[in-house]
């Protein structure tokens, strides 16, 4: 009987380490994540530069108005 619970725990701990490694994320996927992340900061730090020149055109004609 006690031989069973120990096979049914080792049964139950390969189960869930293997989830658990099907879910984590490999380096190679870290890697992707970054480089994207990397990217859409960038174009996002375009768009409060044009944003930033916009309202510095909108100023000035304000002030020679």
């Amino acid at each position: 009987m006690g031989e069973s619970n120990d096979n049914k725990l080792i049964g139950f701990i390969a189960n869930t380490i293997e989830t658990m490694r099907d879910e984590m994320a490999t380096k190679a996927d870290i890697g992707r994540l970054e480089a994207k992340i990397s990217v859409e900061a960038t174009a996002i730090r375009g768009d409060i530069e044009q944003v930033h020149v916009r309202l510095d055109a909108i100023n000035a004609r304000c002030l020679f108005a």
